[in-house]
């Protein structure tokens, strides 16, 4: 049995649809057509984020980031890393004696 035009359209337009690969580098999410992404070098002397750019993002070396949330949470992995820091917590303050 043969399809006809239309059947045969609809399946066209079905293997056609592209599933977009790119995934938030912070939280996992997946990229939706009209999602407004960044792009962040992967630069040890400079933070930065970049305009989504297809070209750029399936090449090595950057982070793909969904959210202002997402962005955030990269540059405090930057700032940690940045010239070797390593985050700390802060040393609790000692409790003055009473002067007597």
């Amino acid at each position: 049995m043969v399809k006809g035009t239309s059947a045969l359209r609809k399946d066209l337009n079905r293997s056609m649809k592209v599933q977009c690969p790119y995934r938030c580098d912070y939280c996992l999410n997946l990229k939706g057509e009209t999602n407004h992404w960044w792009l962040r070098p992967q630069d040890a002397e400079q933070f930065r984020l970049l305009r989504w750019d297809k070209n750029l993002a399936d090449l090595d070396g950057y982070d793909h980031i969904c959210s202002e949330s997402c962005a955030s949470k990269a540059l405090s992995k930057w700032l940690a890393q940045a010239n070797g820091n390593v985050v700390q917590t802060a040393p609790r303050p000692r409790a003055l004696s009473a002067v007597q």
